[in-house]
């Protein structure tokens, strides 16, 4: 009998490897939303897989997605897993690991198999909170600037550099502007103040101020006139073993939050009038960064999903490729679609999004939505329409859902 993994979506892991603790909770409305989505991780399992959740879904709502081909693990509450015998599981799959995930989890810990109790995420080390830290990811890629690197990737003079006073920023901002500034650990896109003009405001010197008191530094990056949002994943299984996953593109409010993930996009359709063949230079870029972990912090001290996030930018008139904006040491909802497009036909294209309103909107919304376009099959597969992953009630705030072909 193949025994199976445990699923838990932490996806405030960020915040707790800042604060340290062990006993670390988000503020109300991140906990509400990790409460929400808790089913989520639902598409990385299989059936002999559980998933932890206090708020188990109805057998109805299930049985929609087992009509979209999804895999279905059994979802139990962290009481009911701890009840279980020694060796019931293989291994934990967390969002992402951080001090707090360890605690709560350290019953179910000890009761997977070996391989786990001796790979490199097991116990939590203080170098493991360096690991999502956007001056690693800095680092990483002055390293890869420094070897030989293709024309198409971003020059030196236009990455970040860690500035750790007022005063450093302020003098940055009189040589160039806009400016963005993004504090050492943050995650999908919060953790960012755009500079707009060439002097501070109130507001700015508050919000760096207490980064700076917090985390004692900041990161400070050009801004770059954006093309394509996209990030490269990758699944490191063992200090020599790390998979290509693929690549996912997504979309940003104007303050780089994210909002959703495209389903197999069209890239040399989304920015015709360029000679660049993404087809091409996407995969040879992978390779880079691939072979470039192998050499990297990540790999001797990580086991587990990761994703870059890179950027399709234009200077001079030219588009070029900033390959290593931060690195998602964790699932991230990239790799979450890269497993929905498995589960779709081939044909599909469309895009994941999340939903956040007030107490039941997200029912509303997804009724409306499934009425409007009613999901399709073709050769047995979802190809179009609308299909909400996480079941709507009257007290989500939060939702997140895939629509297809014709649905908007």
């Amino acid at each position: 009998m193949t025994l199976g993994n445990i699923y838990y979506f932490n996806s405030t892991c960020e915040l707790a490897v800042a604060n340290g603790s062990f006993s670390y909770q988000a503020p109300l409305l991140l906990r509400e939303m990790e409460h929400d989505l808790a089913i989520l991780p639902f598409v990385f399992a299989s059936e002999n897989d559980f998933v932890l959740t206090e708020n188990r879904p109805s057998v109805e709502f299930l049985e929609t997605l087992r009509q979209a081909e999804f895999s279905l693990p059994k979802f139990f509450g962290l009481s009911e897993l701890e009840a279980m015998p020694n060796n019931t599981f293989n291994a934990i799959f967390p969002w992402g690991w951080s001090p707090a995930a360890h605690f709560k989890l350290k019953t179910l810990k000890e009761k997977c198999q070996a391989d786990f109790k001796a790979s490199t995420v097991f116990n939590w080390d203080e170098k493991h909170k360096s690991l999502f830290e956007r001056s690693t990811a800095l680092d990483f890629l002055n390293n890869l600037l420094d070897e030989d690197h293709p024309d198409w990737f971003i020059t030196q003079e236009l990455i970040g550099q860690q500035i750790s006073s007022l005063d450093d920023i302020e003098l940055l901002l009189e040589k160039q502007t806009p400016l963005v500034l993004k504090a050492p650990l943050s995650s999908s896109g919060r953790g960012i103040q755009m500079i707009r003009k060439p002097s501070l405001n109130n507001a700015n010197k508050q919000w760096i101020t207490g980064v700076l008191k917090q985390q004692n530094y900041l990161i400070a990056e050009p801004f770059l006139e954006k093309i394509i949002d996209l990030s490269f994943q990758f699944q490191i299984k063992s200090e020599y073993e790390i998979e290509y996953l693929g690549h996912s593109v997504f979309t940003t409010n104007t303050n780089g939050q994210y909002q959703g993930t495209l389903i197999r996009p069209d890239l040399q359709k989304k920015q015709p009038e360029t000679d660049s063949d993404f087809n091409e230079l996407i995969p040879a870029t992978a390779e880079i960064l691939a072979n470039a972990l192998t050499k990297s912090v990540f790999s001797q001290t990580y086991q587990g999903f990761l994703g870059i996030d890179a950027m399709i930018f234009r200077q001079d008139n030219k588009l070029l490729i900033q390959p290593c904006i931060e690195i998602n040491c964790r699932m991230n909802m990239g790799i979450l679609t890269l497993f929905i497009e498995k589960r779709i036909h081939p044909e599909a294209t469309g895009k994941f999004e999340l939903f956040y309103g007030k107490r039941g909107e997200f029912m509303s919304f997804a009724s409306e939505k499934k009425n409007q376009w009613p999901p399709e099959f073709r050769d047995g597969k979802l190809y179009s329409g609308f299909l909400s992953l996480i079941e709507p009630g009257d007290q989500n705030k939060f939702g997140a859902y895939i629509s297809l072909g014709t649905a908007k």
